[in-house]
């Protein structure tokens, strides 16, 4: 059986489809943006109806240039706007209008092992990983060594 991979702009008007007749579809994204929860070409995601958006949710969106970004919800602005964080990444992705949110995910996939975001494994992950002063100490020992490696370079 061979695999086809399809682009998102070719998926995006049937997972619109399914998404707002309030189905289920499964994505298996690429980057490294969400790493280490999901690696690129070995786990998937199972998408849902964005309604009832809580911080700490995985959410794909668009965004004005037309692209399309899986990221984690990590607060909302005191008018109410999002703001986005990939878990791979240390800068918040602000300006993003609700009305670009397309889905949520409601399940991880490790090859055919499922994770409930609900469950108490995944809420640990989040907890720990999601917490700022965290995430910005576990960037430091590789920033410091590239600097390093850049002097030493010269």
């Amino acid at each position: 059986m061979q695999n086809k991979q399809y682009t998102m702009q070719e998926m995006y008007p049937l997972l619109l489809e399914v998404i707002e007749s309030g189905g289920e579809f499964r994505l298996w994204p690429r980057g490294t943006s969400m790493m280490p929860l999901l690696r690129q070409g070995k786990d998937s995601v199972l998408l849902v109806s964005p309604h009832h958006l809580q911080k700490r949710d995985i959410c794909l969106y668009r965004r004005a240039d037309g692209s399309f970004v899986l990221h984690r919800l990590m607060k909302f602005k005191k008018n109410g706007a999002p703001v986005f964080c990939g878990d791979n990444q240390t800068a918040f992705e602000y300006g993003v209008p609700r009305e670009s949110i397309i889905a949520r995910v409601c399940d991880v996939y490790r090859g055919d092992r499922r994770i409930s975001v609900g469950s108490k494994k995944y809420r640990l992950y989040v907890f720990f990983h999601c917490i700022m002063p965290l995430r910005f100490l576990r960037f430091l020992p590789r920033r410091a060594w590239g600097r390093l490696k850049r002097i030493f370079k010269q």
